[in-house]
């Protein structure tokens, strides 16, 4: 296991993230919760992940395996947390009216969560068999 280099994967994927998300928001004008929005959301998280999740297990020394990318993806989950509690609520959520605890346990943020531990699972046992 590599934490460094997991957490800046997830560190990187946060900032995509807040990318693709301003996108959805300003540039397409889709409300944040709607089914659009979250359609094309979780693809593009899907999407990300697994880049995220390949380019983590190219690095030596770094064994494949469903538990490995559970972690990886455990160590993706720490970062991007982290950013949201330093720029993301502070910034955009507390302006608005809104918590820290309405941000981190909507129904779709747990989704989040659930998917960020499951795509780098699935891609370190894909890449046990390669």
């Amino acid at each position: 296991m590599k934490v460094l280099r997991a957490l800046g994967f997830g560190a990187l994927l946060w900032v995509f993230l807040f990318f693709e998300v301003s996108v959805l928001m300003f540039g397409l004008k889709l409300e944040q919760g709607s089914t659009n929005f979250l359609i094309i959301h979780y693809i593009a998280v899907t999407l990300l992940l697994g880049i995220a999740s390949l380019l983590y297990f190219r690095g030596k020394g770094i064994r494949a395996g469903f538990c490995e990318g559970v972690i990886a993806g455990f160590l993706f989950l720490i970062a991007g947390l982290v950013l949201d509690s330093i720029i993301t609520i502070p910034l955009f959520i507390l302006p608005a009216g809104g918590s820290y605890g309405a941000f981190f346990l909507t129904s779709w943020m747990l989704l989040g969560y659930l998917e960020t531990l499951v795509v780098p699972g699935v891609i370190g046992l894909i890449k046990t068999y390669r």
